[in-house]
C-alpha cells in the first residue's frame, strides 16, 4: 500500500509540474509589475511570531496574513501573459506542507489582493490557474480564471469532482441510482474491482462526501464516503 503511494505522488507531481523548490522563493526581487517599463523594487518581511507579513513594493506597502504558517517567501508570476501585470505570489508550506499562496498585483500605485489559493496551483499564463489538492485518497482540481475587471481569481463552479480512482471491492455493498442513497442500482460483490468516477461535495462535510462508482459490470451509482472507505481496499491513502 505504501509503495503504491509513494508511485502515485510522483506520478501526480511530475504530470501536474507545480512543484516549487525552497530556494524559488525569496524575499526581494526587482521587476516590472505593470508594465510601464519601470523597474519595482519587492520586498517581504515577516512579522515575528505571527502568520503576518508586510509586502512592499516601490515604497507602497501593504500587510498580510496567512492562514497558517511563517512565509517562506514569494514567487513573480504571470496570471495572464497577454496583459501587462505580472502578480506576486506570497507563500508559506504551511504547518504540514499544505501550501498557502496570498496573491497581490500592483497598478502603479497600489498593492491589491488577487487571491488566497491552498494546495498547489499551476499558472498556464493564459489567465486560467489550476489548483489541485490531495483528498485522502484522490486530487481535486479547481479552476480559477482572472476576471480582467476586478483583477480578481474567480473560482469555476462544477458539477462535481473528477476522481479516476481504481480499487476492490473487500465487502459487498450497494451503489444508489439518487444522490439521497435510497433507490439501489446494484449490489458490488466481494472481489470485484470498480472504477471511482466522480466526487459530488455540494457544500458537504468531507465525511459526508458522495461518490459515483463505476462497477464490474459498467453500471454506475452512487454511494457514501464510509462506504468507500469501509469497503473498498487499494485506495491510495495519505495524511
Amino acid at each position: 500500500m505504501k509503495k503504491q503511494f509513494i508511485l502515485f505522488l510522483l506520478v501526480f507531481l511530475l504530470v501536474t509540474d507545480i512543484v516549487l523548490k525552497a530556494e524559488e522563493f525569496i524575499f526581494k526581487s526587482s521587476t516590472d509589475l505593470n508594465g510601464d517599463k519601470v523597474t519595482e523594487k519587492i520586498s517581504l518581511t515577516n512579522i515575528e511570531g505571527t502568520c503576518e507579513f508586510y509586502l512592499e513594493v516601490s515604497g507602497k506597502k501593504v500587510k498580510g496574513e496567512l492562514f497558517s504558517g511563517i512565509p517562506d517567501g514569494f514567487i513573480i508570476v504571470d496570471i495572464d501573459q497577454y496583459d501587462k501585470y505580472k502578480e506576486i505570489a506570497v507563500h508559506t508550506p504551511g504547518p504540514s506542507d499544505d501550501d498557502n499562496y496570498l496573491i497581490y498585483w500592483y497598478n502603479g500605485d497600489t498593492i491589491k489582493e488577487t487571491a488566497y489559493l491552498s494546495r498547489w496551483p499551476k499558472f498556464l499564463g493564459n489567465g486560467i490557474v489550476y489548483v489541485d489538492g490531495w483528498l485522502g485518497f484522490w486530487s481535486r482540481r479547481d479552476k480559477y480564471v482572472l476576471n480582467n475587471s476586478t483583477r480578481k481569481l474567480d473560482h469555476v463552479p462544477q458539477y462535481a469532482y473528477y476522481v479516476g480512482v481504481k480499487a476492490t471491492v473487500k465487502n459487498n455493498f450497494p451503489i444508489f441510482k439518487d444522490k439521497e442513497l435510497k433507490e439501489k442500482v446494484a449490489l458490488l460483490s466481494k472481489s470485484s474491482e470498480i472504477e471511482i468516477l466522480l466526487c459530488d461535495m455540494d457544500d458537504r462535510e468531507w465525511s459526508d462526501y458522495i461518490y459515483l462508482i463505476k462497477s464490474k459490470s459498467n453500471l454506475i451509482g452512487w454511494a457514501s464516503n464510509q462506504d468507500i472507505n469501509r469497503n473498498l481496499h487499494g485506495l491510495p491513502s495519505a495524511d
